[in-house]
């Protein structure tokens, strides 16, 4: 058959295109496999970055007193990113911590000197159950501390995971006096963070007059933060040293601090000193002498009439002569 000349052919020409296309995906998918810990790392150190960034910004909202409810969910939402991300890594752990710790403050609480006298006086029970929604957020900054530590000693020996660690072993009171002594002493005050540097003096405050241990809180009392940003008064430290020295068993010397905090207003610590006083005559083995005192004490009481009763009714049951102009039994209804 003749062709004619000048005509094109219409033979369908083969396309390589779609196997260029396979070929480059192979090609990223290999690099994306053997490579895949650089690309990891290069996400995490991003995420790392943005972490620190937002930390910096959380710190001087910190000091300033205006933490931002917005960039404390962003940094949790962040340091969730990175540990689902990066599940295995200590910095995982710590960055959660550091998001707990931004929430419990934004949760209103204040390292402030009325606290830490309270606290000091009654332990932290009562005040968790007066406000539970502060236990959640603690037990989370301190168990994910816990965790950075486990997965890394050297973040372990981090002050600010160390800060976070005290805070809970000096919530929960699990540790002797001694052992936790050591463990806020272990911890450089010039190394601290600025975020953990009042939490850090309030904690040594507090945990050092719930333990007895007199000296290390004398210490404390000294600090700039002290009289500072906690702003503690003369009377306040006083009554720090007072209940310090009545768990230790020094009665003598907590009865020369309790009687200096009294003035005429029927205050936190006014009251609280008497009770303290009744409860070393009851120690002392002399139970009248506490009954009296919780007697003329009653009257002006307030709201602590039932820590009274709760008191004088152990003392009776001691002493099962004694008497009391108490009505102990219609106390005991209400």
């Amino acid at each position: 058959m003749l062709y004619q000349s000048g005509l094109k052919s219409y033979k369908k020409k083969t396309s390589y295109k779609p196997y260029i296309i396979m070929l480059l995906l192979l090609v990223l998918g290999g690099t994306g496999f053997f490579f895949r810990q650089d690309i990891k790392d290069l996400f995490a150190g991003d995420r790392k970055i943005y972490l620190e960034k937002e930390r910096k910004s959380i710190q001087q909202q910190i000091l300033s007193g205006s933490l931002d409810e917005s960039s404390v969910k962003n940094f949790q939402s962040a340091a969730k990113d990175y540990a689902t991300a990066n599940p295995t890594d200590e910095l995982s752990y710590f960055y959660s911590a550091l998001g707990n710790y931004n929430s419990f403050l934004l949760n209103g609480f204040s390292f402030d000197s009325a606290t830490l006298v309270k606290l000091a006086y009654s332990g932290f029970n009562d005040f968790l159950q007066e406000d539970g929604s502060y236990l959640p957020i603690l037990e989370d900054m301190y168990r994910n501390a816990l965790r950075a530590k486990a997965l890394d000693p050297e973040i372990g020996e981090n002050p600010d995971n160390k800060v976070m660690i005290a805070f809970g072993e000096t919530i929960k009171q699990h540790l002797s006096r001694k052992s936790l002594t050591g463990l806020l002493n272990s911890i450089p005050y010039e190394k601290i963070s600025p975020e953990f540097k009042i939490c850090y003096t309030w904690i040594s405050l507090l945990g050092s007059s719930l333990s007895g241990d007199t000296e290390f809180l004398k210490r404390n009392l000294a600090s700039p933060e002290a009289t500072g940003s906690i702003l503690l008064t003369e009377r306040e430290s006083h009554f720090l040293i007072g209940l310090s020295e009545f768990r230790t068993g020094q009665y003598v010397s907590s009865l020369s601090f309790i009687r200096k905090v009294r003035n005429e207003n029927e205050d936190f610590i006014t009251t609280g000193s008497w009770i303290l006083e009744a409860k070393i005559f009851r120690l002392q083995n002399l139970h009248a002498k506490s009954i009296l005192i919780l007697e003329e004490l009653y009257p002006k009481a307030g709201e602590r009439k039932q820590e009274i009763v709760k008191l004088a009714r152990e003392i009776l049951q001691e002493k099962p002569t004694l008497k009391t102009k108490l009505n102990l039994e219609q106390e005991s209804d209400q």
